[in-house]
């Protein structure tokens, strides 16, 4: 690793932590002018967005952050590529999507909001 991607490494933890997610569950590389980011988005709960009761007031303050964090990365003038493969959120167009979880055996599937699907009456 240069000097200057470890530079790039360092404004881009910097940024991450600014923004309240745990750097400890996502991994970043820096390779010449990409920036890779993988792993699990966990926003501390101490971010003003986690302190809300409502979970889908919740997933929205973390798709705003997530969509901040991913704008801060891609002005970096040292930056002309970003991925960024979460397993807990994906991209859908423009947006950013929490995935749903998949249920083990026997348990019932629910929704990103943490309800369970509608019963459909048939």
């Amino acid at each position: 690793m240069t000097n200057e991607e470890l530079r790039v490494l360092r404004l881009i933890q910097a940024t991450l932590v600014r923004n309240y997610i745990d750097t400890q569950k996502i991994e970043v590389q820096v390779i010449g002018t990409s920036v890779y980011i993988e792993g699990e988005l966990k926003v501390f709960d101490y971010h003003p967005s986690q302190k809300k009761a409502d979970p889908v007031e919740r997933n929205l303050g973390v798709r705003r952050t997530l969509q901040h964090v991913e704008q801060q990365i891609r002005g970096l003038a040292e930056v002309s590529y970003l991925e960024m493969k979460l397993t807990n959120w994906e991209r859908t167009g423009t947006q950013w999507n929490p995935k749903a979880e998949r249920p083990t055996p026997g348990q019932t599937p629910t929704h990103a909001s943490g309800t369970a699907p509608p019963e459909s009456s048939g």
